[in-house]
């Protein structure tokens, strides 16, 4: 007689990060590439990680209130105006590199201050001399495709998304903050934005057959001083030029996730309505509550 020997996976040593996470702390993306760096480690294992928000916000949404119309709902919360179609994907810590209409811009700006000025045109002024000489050349190579590797007329590289949201014709990229601003200024660009940054990969990853949509996440909307983010969401809401429609770009506060949750609780099994519990205690102890 043939007995087949049953497999099982070796029970998660729980991590020191694992205390700021509010669920899922097994998952494989914890030690994946992603958190392969100490740095990255370090600032997961952080009482201050906006990385573990993110994933103890958007995962509960995603595992346990599938039921619900949570990407619909809180984009209204957001001030938008975007119809979602089914159950979203959420993908977590997605690279994706800017699209051929910004590397192209890049190049029919090579002569403007915040390119001028950037620290790749003070630490490679030959590099910058070539690509202003040559821009018509450089600009063929990248409508042709050739933007892969470290090739000299890409000027900017991949960004780091923090939630990729994709549901039916719709890709929402999520920038999650904590207690920290935007990062301002590129390597080739001194006037390039996180908001701008992240914008531009979702509209990479959507291509043409897809609507773009963006929303930011903060602890609070109003800061002593301002956060830089006030003032940019402000610029690019009333800036018509800017890629993706104003009643696209989104803002709310963790505080208004969980208040839009606790108003869904008469839909809610209790399991959930034990998770929602769980949601208030985890951001309460990070002060995240606040009314905004």
């Amino acid at each position: 007689m043939r007995i087949r020997a049953e497999m099982t996976a070796p029970a998660h040593v729980h991590q020191r990060y694992c205390r700021q996470l509010l669920l899922d702390c097994d998952d494989p993306i914890f030690a994946g590439p992603v958190f392969g760096s100490l740095r990255n480690k370090q600032h997961l294992e952080s009482d201050a990680s906006e990385d573990a928000i993110t994933w103890s916000v958007f995962r509960l949404l995603d595992r346990h209130f599938g039921n619900l119309p949570w990407m619909d709902g809180l984009f209204r919360e957001a001030g938008c105006r975007i119809e979602v179609h089914g159950k979203p994907s959420v993908s977590f810590w997605v690279t994706a590199g800017p699209p051929e209409s910004r590397l192209l811009w890049l190049l029919d700006h090579l002569h403007d201050p915040s390119i001028t000025q950037s620290d790749g045109a003070k630490k490679y002024p030959e590099r910058l001399a070539d690509l202003q000489s040559n821009t018509s050349y450089y600009s063929r190579r990248i409508r042709a495709g050739e933007v892969r590797g470290l090739v000299p007329w890409v000027l900017e590289g991949a960004s780091h998304v923090d939630v990729i949201l994709c549901a039916s014709r719709l890709v929402v990229a999520v920038e999650a903050k904590y207690h920290s601003k935007l990062e301002v200024g590129s390597t080739w660009d001194t006037g390039r934005d996180q908001i701008a940054r992240v914008v531009d990969a979702g509209l990479a990853m959507a291509r043409k057959d897809k609507d773009v949509a963006f929303l930011l996440v903060t602890d609070t909307r109003v800061h002593r001083p301002p956060k830089n983010y006030e003032s940019l969401m402000k610029q690019y809401r009333s800036d018509s030029s800017f890629p993706i429609a104003r009643d696209h770009l989104g803002w709310l506060t963790w505080g208004e996730i969980y208040r839009w949750l606790e108003r869904q609780r008469p839909h809610c099994n209790p399991l959930q309505v034990e998770w929602i519990e769980q949601l208030r205690a985890y951001l309460g102890a990070r002060r995240l509550l606040g009314a905004d």
